[in-house]
């Protein structure tokens, strides 16, 4: 804290010769200084004005404080009714503990003191659902994204929705923007603040995590936090702490290839990056210091973005252990490159997100990976996105994972087009996971999901899961499905949906041994259950990258 300028009349006596008021007034002034200077009481930037608190759950807080010192914590509700917690400074100045649960739509101030600090006040604060939201760019997707669009006509539309349904919420949603940070180190705090949805700030909230938040507020008539934390052009290693990666099986493979990328870099760019890192040094030159600073820290090659744990350290480790209702993520084309080690870091990054959140079941929704480049023409298509969506269903093996398809939500061009701008259909398919899943409104909000096969003869029976109402979607008739028989050519495959069973068959394949559905980058679609969710792409032959 720099301590504030305070100016006093001095008369001409003074100028000449000390006067013991004027002792007095130095003496004053040195000890405002010197305790503005050790002033330690401060919260985390999540913990803030307009917070929104997770309900039904008992409150994460802390901070910092002078080492040693005792801290209260209250949290006081608009109807009177008040929560207090004692909490001590650490060694390191650090504070934390649990405030009691309150209800959705409870409405209150924080407040923090020491003997010697404080008053700090949060107002505004409110409780409802709060859930992190992060990934690569088709989560970072901005509402105002869609308006500047130059060949998105409906864009002018999607924001003009998001602003009404921000003035009718009242409110009732609102959302934590995290700026932009790499770091080499986990920061204590993170760039961020929150902000009341409004006609004149919706823009700014991420595309997706605005319409599940909005679903879940109409569906549940409970306030809605989302705390976006996301970077375009990312893969999954820079979101990962350093430690569990680095005991993840594939985990130091990864490290090393990034680490050769830095070893690869400019002599120019790593002499600038020697001389700001010593420049730094002598600024800070204790530990005690430099934990303090770490944030303005210099990093080497920013440019190279997917550093492993940097986007942790610098925009999640911050947000721990803030009380949450669950994840959602959508992010896998930025690992195209090693997408065979995709199943063990995603699971890896599952863990290690529900383990430093102390709650190992905490929900986790991810977004199976869209679609877009040309549209398929031949029965099987060999290309890294498949692969991708198949190795994301590594992290369906732990407990309390869902996945909303987006096969069918991606621009179908055949030029370079990766991000969708509509998020509507997908912010309620990932909303409906969760009024399943954790709030217990029924209804089919799965994909149907391929389960099991029997060859009868010439023809393979499919079965499915999550396949009430199955039915072809679109004019087009059954499409999409291919055969081969062992060893053999892939061929299109002919078919007819039976119940919830698919047969197919083709005469070109009298012994058909493998299958395959939508394996394409922009595949072929043509099955949908009741809701009108997508068939997910599957194949029979897992291994077999051809």
């Amino acid at each position: 804290m720099i301590p504030r300028m305070i100016f006093l009349p001095v008369c001409k006596s003074s100028l000449r010769r000390p006067t013991k008021a004027c002792f007095t007034v130095i003496f004053l002034l040195a000890a405002l200084a010197s305790h503005s200077a050790q002033a330690a009481l401060r919260l985390p930037a999540v913990i803030s004005d307009h917070a929104m608190i997770q309900a039904g759950k008992p409150v994460a807080v802390w901070g910092w404080a002078a080492p040693g010192d005792a801290v209260s914590v209250t949290f006081t509700a608009t109807d009177g009714k008040t929560g207090t917690i004692a909490a001590t400074a650490g060694a390191d100045g650090r504070w934390s503990g649990q405030l009691p649960a309150v209800p959705d739509g409870t409405a209150g101030e924080i407040e923090v003191r020491t003997k010697t600090e404080g008053p700090l006040k949060v107002a505004d604060v409110l409780a409802g659902e709060v859930w992190l939201c992060s990934g690569q760019s088709n989560m970072s997707y901005l509402l105002t994204t869609h308006a500047r669009t130059p060949n998105e006509t409906t864009g002018p539309e999607i924001l003009e929705a998001a602003q009404k349904d921000a003035m009718e919420a009242h409110g009732a949603l609102r959302y934590f923007a995290v700026s932009a940070k790499r770091a080499d180190d986990p920061l204590d705090d993170v760039p961020g603040k929150w902000v009341v949805a409004a006609p004149d700030t919706v823009g700014n909230c991420f595309a997706l995590s605005w319409n599940f938040a909005v679903t879940l507020h109409d569906r549940l008539h409970v306030p809605v936090g989302v705390i976006d934390s996301a970077i375009g052009g990312t893969a999954v290693e820079p979101w990962t702490p350093l430690p569990e990666l680095e005991a993840c099986p594939v985990g130091p493979a990864s490290i090393q290839r990034y680490k050769a990328k830095l070893d690869s870099t400019a002599p120019d760019i790593k002499s600038k990056f020697e001389t700001a890192l010593a420049e730094w040094t002598k600024r800070f030159p204790t530990p005690e210091q430099q934990q303090q600073n770490l944030a303005t820290k210099p990093v080497l090659a920013d440019n190279v973005s997917n550093m492993p744990a940097r986007l942790y350290n610098g925009m999640i480790h911050g947000l721990e252990p803030y009380t949450l209702k669950g994840f959602l993520w959508f992010q896998g084309d930025g690992n195209f490159g090693n997408w065979q080690e995709y199943g063990e870091l995603f699971k890896t990054l599952v863990r290690a997100w529900r383990s430093h959140w102390h709650d190992d079941t905490l929900p986790f929704y991810y977004v199976e990976m869209q679609n877009y480049h040309a549209p398929q023409e031949k029965p099987v298509e060999p290309n890294p996105m498949s692969l991708i969506r198949e190795a994301q269903q590594a992290a369906l093996q732990l407990p309390a994972v869902d996945v909303a398809a987006s096969l069918d939500q991606g621009i179908d061009k055949p030029n370079y087009e990766a991000h969708f701008p509509n998020k509507k259909q997908l912010g309620e398919r990932l909303a409906g996971l969760a009024l399943n899943n954790l709030y217990g409104q029924p209804g089919l909000v799965h994909s149907p999901q391929f389960k099991s096969f029997t060859v009868e003869g010439n023809k393979v029976r499919l079965k499915f899961d999550h396949a009430d109402g199955l039915r072809l979607r679109g004019n087009a008739g059954l499409r999409g499905f291919a055969l081969r028989a062992e060893g053999g050519d892939w061929v299109w495959a002919q078919g007819q949906i039976e119940g919830q069973d698919i047969v197919l068959w083709s005469d070109q394949v009298p012994a058909p041994a493998a299958i395959r559905y939508a394996w394409a980058f922009n595949p072929l679609l043509s099955v949908e259950n009741s809701a009108g969710l997508p068939l997910r792409p599957f194949r029979t032959d897992p291994g077999n990258d051809k």
